[in-house]
């Protein structure tokens, strides 16, 4: 039986490749690009109905997988029995991830401002600069 995608899907690869080459152009800039809707064994695998509909789900299953990964850990990633779930089960998880994901940016972005503020108030108690006052912790270690 020949594999056979629908218009929809094979429209959204060639937009997806063409935004990568054009991307890419930009000097220090690549961006990966899906395969060719002509290598048919690839996307037979990767999409079987060959439907835009199955490959939205399978992106959303493999973005919330990540984004738990990323945000907790691999082994916590793999509890989820994602293909069980609704779109909207699954989008919440992938939110939570993403939202736990920004909040230890910012603080973590709150940490390096706070430590920059206390290298800073120290060096001026001491009265030096602060590049001196890093040359002797550097030297004390």
């Amino acid at each position: 039986m020949e594999y056979v995608m629908e218009k929809e899907l094979v429209d959204v690869i060639n937009t997806q490749r063409a935004e990568a080459i054009e991307f890419s152009k930009q000097p220090n800039c690549w961006m990966g690009m899906y395969v060719e809707p002509s290598d048919t064994k690839y996307w037979s695998e990767r999409v079987p109905s060959g439907t835009l509909k199955e490959f939205n789900r399978i992106n959303l299953e493999e973005d919330a997988y990540y984004a738990v990964a990323d945000a907790y850990s691999k082994s916590y990633a793999r509890s989820f029995d994602f293909a069980s779930m609704t779109d909207a089960e699954v989008e919440e998880i992938f939110d939570d991830a993403c939202a736990s994901m920004e909040r230890e940016r910012k603080w973590e972005e709150q940490m390096k401002k706070e430590a920059i503020e206390e290298e800073t108030n120290l060096a001026k108690s001491l009265g030096i600069d602060v590049p001196t006052l890093q040359r002797w912790i550097q030297e004390a270690a």
